[in-house]
């Protein structure tokens, strides 16, 4: 995987280190029937990979990924709770790829870049409206060093 499926790598190591928290993940898309969903949940929306060259020799399998976190929730403090635990979870930290090198998640400055809660039109349940919002984080990788 060293220089491939990048985006998905990334997404992969951030649902790892949100493991410990009380709620659903999933990478992609939702995978549970409606009946079936937990509240609140998080959904990673991995990109592709943005590859630079940084170096004379060319290419060494760097990417960089901004990995949208979308929470949906009850109400709005569910959906302001999770994603404030999300980022909690992910600040500062480093993830762990398989052949990879990982920098620090960062997230980008200002409350302003998170949209308030939204309600969800298109989604309900028998109590209550759902709500969602979003965060992003960023972070970079490279292949790791090779065994002679």
């Amino acid at each position: 995987m060293a220089d491939t499926d990048i985006g998905w790598a990334h997404a992969e190591g951030i649902a790892a280190l949100l493991d410990p928290l009380p709620y659903p993940v999933y990478i992609g898309e939702i995978t549970a029937e409606d009946d079936e969903l937990e509240y609140p949940y998080v959904v990673l929306w991995p990109p592709p990979a943005d590859r630079l060259t940084i170096t004379m020799a060319g290419y060494g399998g760097e990417g960089t990924t901004t990995t949208q976190i979308t929470a949906a929730g009850r109400s709005t403090r569910e959906v302001i709770s999770a994603l404030d635990r999300v980022g909690a979870a992910l600040h500062r930290r480093r993830p762990t790829i398989p052949g990879r090198v990982c920098g620090l998640i960062t997230q980008p400055l200002g409350a302003g870049n998170i949209p308030d809660p939204q309600r969800d039109e298109q989604v309900s349940t028998p109590e209550r409206p759902i709500f969602y919002s979003f965060v992003r984080v960023t972070f970079n990788s490279s292949a790791a060093p090779q065994e002679p």
